[in-house]
């Protein structure tokens, strides 16, 4: 039997109920079920089977439902997407921008970076440009943005050159820019690419031992960390006149030898630079009391610095790229004994 007295009519209302919650409330339409043989010989089907198949209907048909709206959503979405960017001709490529705080020029950048205007903004490889800018040994980083509707921006950050690498032995020769190489702050060598101004007053790392260089490698030289931090420490002479760093010698396993722009030759201990720099501050700061300029001093010695006096360098004398300091007072020398010097120090 069936209680009519209720609002629900299920009839009336099968395929919403498709979509519907299948709780309903207290005053609704009861169903009062009672099995009987509505089918005839063997077969006898209830009320409650025939509702548990209507479920199950109405589920597959909500899981179908939501089955097409998944696969079909993102087609769609991907298919606006192509349409709006691929498809559009304001996204053309139009404008390169370079932008760099070194030496590389624009043209150098775009032909590294192997794009052109004309192309499809959407479609340039970000990435790859960036992988391309940062295989060269000067470049530190590279970032590269798409400017909508039609522009490209390439901010390039380029290594900072510190000093110039001079090793006579494998003809490496600062300022030579085919076989002059940089290096920065790091120890990181790159090639030079030009000669200017700024790359001229360079102080340079002079070693006779170290392994050829590579670009983008490390310095790979015996006392080569000490000259760094040297370069990198010295910027508190500042206050003394000509104490700008001209050379950096590495010829012993126990010693780096500094020749500064007035003329001075500084002898550090290797794994002291900090205390050696901190004695010649005390030193520079009573230089006018000894009546005479410094030549040389000592520095590798804790006790009893050795310190020697000489005239006045001529100042067109300190060139760039180590040319020699001469001094007014010449010393004889046997020209024997100079050539065993000159062997020594590998010449």
């Amino acid at each position: 039997m069936r209680n009519k007295t209720g609002r629900y009519n299920h009839k009336k209302f099968r395929l919403a109920s498709i979509f519907s919650g299948s709780r309903r409330g207290e005053d609704e339409t009861e169903w009062f079920l009672l099995e009987a043989d509505v089918t005839g010989g063997d077969g006898i089907v209830s009320r409650n089977s025939r509702g548990r198949q209507f479920k199950w209907r109405s589920w597959s048909i909500r899981i179908l439902a939501v089955a097409c709206l998944c696969v079909s959503v993102p087609l769609l979405a991907r298919w606006a997407h192509d349409e709006v960017f691929y498809s559009n001709d304001e996204f053309v490529l139009k404008s390169l921008e370079f932008r760099t705080n070194g030496m590389l020029s624009a043209e150098n950048l775009a032909r590294v970076a192997n794009v052109s205007t004309g192309a499809n903004l959407m479609e340039v490889d970000l990435k790859a440009i960036r992988d391309r800018i940062e295989k060269l040994a000067i470049v530190e980083e590279a970032i590269v943005n798409r400017e909508l509707p039609d522009k490209l921006r390439v901010d390039v950050k380029e290594r900072t050159p510190v000093a110039w690498i001079s090793c006579p032995p494998r003809g490496i020769r600062p300022g030579d820019e085919n076989r002059g190489f940089l290096i920065d702050g790091e120890g990181v060598i790159f090639r030079c690419l030009g000669v200017n101004k700024m790359l001229e007053e360079l102080p340079i790392i002079e070693a006779f031992r170290m392994d050829e260089p590579e670009e983008g490698g490390v310095l790979s030289a015996e006392g080569a960390d000490s000259a760094l931090q040297l370069l990198a420490s010295s910027v508190d002479l500042s206050g003394f006149e000509g104490m700008n760093i001209h050379s950096i010698h590495l010829r012993t396993e126990w010693s780096i030898e500094c020749k500064y722009r007035n003329g001075i030759n500084v002898t550090y201990a290797r794994h002291e630079v900090e205390r050696g720099l901190k004695s010649l501050r005390s030193i520079l700061a009573r230089s006018t009391d000894f009546g005479a300029p410094l030549a040389s001093i000592n520095l590798a010695a804790k006790e009893n610095i050795a310190v020697t006096f000489a005239n006045s360098p001529d100042p067109a004398s300190i060139q760039s790229f180590a040319t020699p300091v001469k001094s007014e007072v010449q010393q004889p020398v046997d020209q024997k004994q100079k050539h065993l010097q000159s062997i020594l120090k590998g010449g």
